[in-house]
């Protein structure tokens, strides 16, 4: 076999015809290699050898580099850059188990450089996996920047006890907390709670700390089955009880989720199963913290304006919060709650749910105010026909009977929202409203000179002639028959006939598409206890129906649409824009 060749499976793989079998590999003097900028400094012979190097390693052609390792340094960090493009992490852990096993001298750099990257891009728990996979603890120079008191340290002006504290978490990596607002409030109220907490064990002669070590040396024995003192057990102690902080800010991000009105809520149940170990954790810890954090519920900053449109856009049902306050305080004053109604529209103008908040304040205010009503839904279909799909839902009868009580009113009505998905005349619309309920008087026309002519022949009944006309001015409105329910007959020109607003070539089934429609008005995300009643509903299995929709999607994507974050179902955004029609 050619030196230049590895059997690597028990099969000879030769190199590609850009380098011959009896070729040698171009000499290349060791050097530190920090990053693929260094190709640079090779000779051309060495560049053109490098690619055709990366060529057939990619196509599981593995080259012998006769100790010129610098090729291999140089494919590592050139795998690096590709992630940040591609951002496959399975993809880049297999390239780079393959480099280190046919470049023994670049393994420790792998790992090391693998972790560093998963970090840049936040992905903390595949790192975790990688650490004790690799059993790879060492942390690169200048590793503390990503940690959370790092992070905060400028923002909040921490002490280096704070930031101490902070750093035995990971940056939660979820959409609140990514909200400067939300994550600034979660951090103040988890250092404040941590201060009063350790108050409270000062008066009992402990300490948060010597309660949590004492915790971990349970969970360590009981849960792990470590023997106290051994390596595995000493090594596990800090794991278990950054563990535990982590656990306790969660409970400290719930408590402003709750606060801000956000409906998600985090998962704070342990991984330990020993009912002793929980009942343990919850009695000396769980219980005060609990207190401590109603009481100084207080102390946390209501959301700003910027803080909360971006949770609008977050939960699509947060509106109802704000939507319930104003139907509590409604006082009789029509145009001060259609302000309101709009400006809460507003604060919810990306929610894809936005529709529904004018619907529903059109059908509370329709007992008090049949024009203000009218005036909110016509703002529903506003945005209604801006929306991904047109729902078109109509008032329910008994608000309908109220609204419109001759056929004429619903004629009008008609006539307005007609007019309105032509010409897209918000404004215009909104002032024909008065109009449906303006009286309208039959009218009489008498010709007079019959009426003389009648005088004259029949003298008997000048009298009842004369008190004809004088009451013509005052001739009452005459109803026409009332009409049971409002069917409005709204097809807007785009509508007409309704194309799907996810691509053809994808051939979504209706049920697909009804989920997917249901994830987009949903931003993205939808509780699997939901999901699991929509799926019932579809007289389908939640897992086959996401089974089907991620296998339908497979070829498009090259990757899963649909996966599960904890209590959710959750979709990412660029994949969503890919299936929808260009």
């Amino acid at each position: 076999m050619d030196d230049s060749i590895i059997d690597v499976t028990g099969e000879s793989y030769s190199l590609s015809n850009n380098l011959s079998r009896n070729s040698s590999v171009p000499y290349w003097g060791h050097q530190n290699v920090y990053s693929y900028s260094e190709i640079n400094s090779a000779s051309s012979q060495q560049r053109v050898f490098y690619k055709t190097y990366k060529f057939n390693f990619l196509n599981s052609i593995y080259t012998n580099l006769d100790g010129n390792n610098n090729y291999a340094f140089i494919l590592l960090f050139d795998l690096l850059n590709e992630y940040d493009t591609h951002k496959n992490t399975i993809r880049l852990e297999k390239q780079l188990k393959e480099l280190r096993v046919y470049h023994p001298k670049t393994k420790s750099y792998c790992v090391s450089n693998l972790v560093k990257k998963l970090l840049e891009h936040g992905l903390h728990k595949d790192v975790e996996r990688i650490r004790k996979e690799e059993n790879y603890y060492d942390d690169y120079a200048g590793y503390d920047y990503l940690k959370l008191g790092a992070q905060f340290r400028a923002k909040l002006d921490l002490s280096d006890q704070d930031v101490g504290l902070l750093n035995k978490l990971w940056n939660p990596e979820n959409n609140f907390f990514s909200i400067e607002f939300c994550g600034l409030e979660v951090v103040k109220f988890y250092l404040y709670v941590i201060k009063k907490i350790e108050e409270k064990y000062e008066k009992q002669s402990s300490s948060l700390n010597k309660e949590l070590d004492e915790l971990a040396d349970s969970i360590a024995c009981k849960h792990y089955n470590y023997r106290k003192g051994s390596s595995n057990y000493k090594y596990s102690l800090e794991t278990i009880v950054n563990e535990l902080h982590s656990n306790i800010f969660k409970y400290c991000e719930n408590v402003v989720r709750e606060n801000f009105g956000h409906k998600r809520k985090l998962n704070v149940d342990l991984q330990y199963t020993s009912a002793e170990i929980i009942e343990e954790y919850n009695s000396r810890v769980i219980l005060k913290l609990k207190k401590i954090m109603q009481i100084y519920l207080p102390t946390i900053n209501e959301p700003d304006e910027k803080t909360d449109f971006e949770l609008n856009i977050q939960n699509t049902t947060r509106w109802k919060i704000k939507f319930d306050q104003l139907t509590i305080q409604y006082k009789k004053d029509s145009k001060t709650f259609i302000q309101e109604i709009i400006n809460l529209g507003n604060q919810n103008k990306n929610n894809p749910s936005v529709e529904n908040i004018f619907y529903e304040g059109s059908k509370f205010i329709a007992n008090n105010d049949k024009e203000a009503a009218l005036t909110l839904y016509i703002y529903y279909i506003y945005y209604d026909l801006n929306s991904v799909k047109f729902d078109n839902k109509q008032l329910n009868t008994t608000v309908q009977k109220n609204l419109f009580k001759t056929s004429d009113q619903l004629n009008d009505f008609q006539i307005i929202i007609n007019e309105f998905v032509d010409d897209k005349n918000l404004e215009k619309a909104l002032k024909s409203i008065p109009r449906v309920y303006a009286a309208k008087r039959k009218k009489i026309q008498l010709d007079r000179n019959a009426i003389q002519e009648v005088h004259n022949k029949h003298s008997g009944t000048v009298e009842l002639l004369n008190e004809y006309l004088r009451d013509e001015d005052e001739i009452p409105e005459v109803e026409s028959p009332e009409v049971n329910e409002m069917v409005l007959q709204i097809i807007p020109q785009s509508q007409q006939p309704q194309t799907s607003p996810f691509d053809e070539s994808i051939n979504f089934s209706k049920i697909q598409e009804e989920i997917l429609d249901l994830f987009s008005k949903a931003n993205l995300s939808v509780l699997q206890a939901d999901f699991e009643i929509v799926a019932r509903s579809k007289g389908m299995f939640k897992n086959q129906l996401i089974e089907s929709i991620n296998e339908i999607c497979y070829e498009t994507l090259d990757d899963v649409l649909i996966e599960e974050d904890e209590e959710f179902y959750i979709i990412n955004e660029s994949y969503f824009n890919r299936i929808l029609a260009k």
